[in-house]
């Protein structure tokens, strides 16, 4: 496995050689560092590598590398092609990819950078996402991608992804907006499964699987009562097989799942169903559980970056720079997670006592 420090190295320089003070990747990893250890802003990550001084050199191995000021810094983040930086992430994150013969089970799903957001109440809205590959194994974004929404969607950001992305033989689970026939054409093309929510976007579709699971018997099934939150809920999911008539339109696709969640929510019954179609069989447990696990994305990635990072209301409202931060945030996020912490807080404690193990961790 390569070290990040490699990666950090081939992202493409575009300052003038004669006015260049620090190498690229020296500044980009103290801007890592110093997000790991909660400076988020410019001024911040510059006293974090002012105080930290005599250690950085240490780690960068090279007495004559000068600390890079405030602006320096501004300057680099600003001026990164985000188009540059994705690809080199990538190729660092999905060499974490598990090796192992069971399949990982992949939660895509989009997140919007809201300090990017213009014209928040007119009609040239705009606002830069990231969508991201997450690993319900590990914990660990394996890709991600930027998009605008003037300029694309995320239904063909994904579909471009997962042409892209050089993973095999995973499944990916995604919302309703993705059950679209030409991005299951694509998942089977990649050679990867599917599990995807089927709602009333399709309607002959959801319609075709309602009256199959009121007219039919689920050949298994699997009922659990769990308690969230102090709510007690029943999620009942059973597994049907696919017709040969929609398996010719939804090619590929061997057998949908009918989750159901009964219990009462603000003192009223709350009854919920819900349908996934798949590409691959699996027991009724399993799917109760990756299908429920393809929600881990939004409280172990996206609301981590929303107040653990404050990518959010960050000071930094440029789509450039924001992007920017946002990949090398992801950054830091899979390093605490192959460390072994959940919770990035606790991370932050165990890392604020025991900053001479980074070269460990980046190599």
């Amino acid at each position: 496995m390569s070290s990040l420090i490699s990666y950090l190295k081939q992202v493409k320089d575009w300052r003038d050689s004669s006015g260049q003070r620090h190498p690229l990747w020296w500044i980009l990893l103290i801007v890592i560092l110093g997000l790991m250890v909660g400076c988020l802003s410019y001024r911040d990550l510059s006293a974090f590598a002012n105080n930290h001084h005599d250690y950085l050199l240490r780690l960068a191995k090279n007495p004559q590398l000068k600390v890079p000021s405030y602006s320096t810094i501004r300057r680099i983040m600003m001026g990164i092609e985000n188009d540059n930086l994705i690809p080199i992430f990538n190729q660092w994150a999905t060499q974490l990819s598990s090796k192992e013969e069971n399949p990982d089970w992949i939660a895509i799903d989009g997140k919007s950078i809201k300090s990017t957001l213009t014209d928040y109440y007119g009609n040239k809205q705009n606002f830069a996402s990231i969508v991201s590959w997450f690993s319900q194994e590990n914990g660990l974004v394996l890709a991600l991608e930027k998009l605008e929404n003037k300029k694309t969607s995320e239904i063909n950001c994904v579909r471009e992804m997962v042409d892209n992305t050089p993973l095999l033989n995973q499944v990916l689970t995604l919302d309703a907006v993705h059950c679209q026939k030409e991005t299951i054409k694509t998942i089977n093309r990649s050679r990867n499964d599917y599990v995807i929510a089927v709602k009333k976007n399709q309607p002959k579709l959801y319609n075709s699987l309602e009256e199959i699971a009121h007219n039919q018997i689920s050949y298994q099934e699997d009922i659990r009562t769990e308690t969230s939150h102090g709510r007690q809920v029943t999620r009942t999911v059973s597994i049907f097989r696919i017709p040969e008539t929609l398996q010719e339109v939804w090619v590929n696709s061997q057998c949908f799942i009918k989750v159901e969640r009964k219990g009462p929510r603000k003192n009223k019954p709350y009854h919920q169903i819900v349908y996934y179609l798949s590409s691959c069989y699996q027991t009724a447990q399993d799917f109760s559980q990756k299908i429920q696990g393809h929600w881990t994305i939004e409280n172990q990635l996206h609301w981590v970056k929303d107040v653990i990072f404050k990518e959010d209301i960050s000071p930094q409202r440029a789509k450039i720079p924001a992007v920017n931060f946002s990949i090398l945030k992801t950054i830091c996020l899979n390093i605490f997670r192959l460390l072994g912490f959940l919770s990035i807080t606790e991370g932050r404690r165990w890392l604020g006592q025991r900053l001479w193990l980074l070269p460990i961790l980046i190599e």
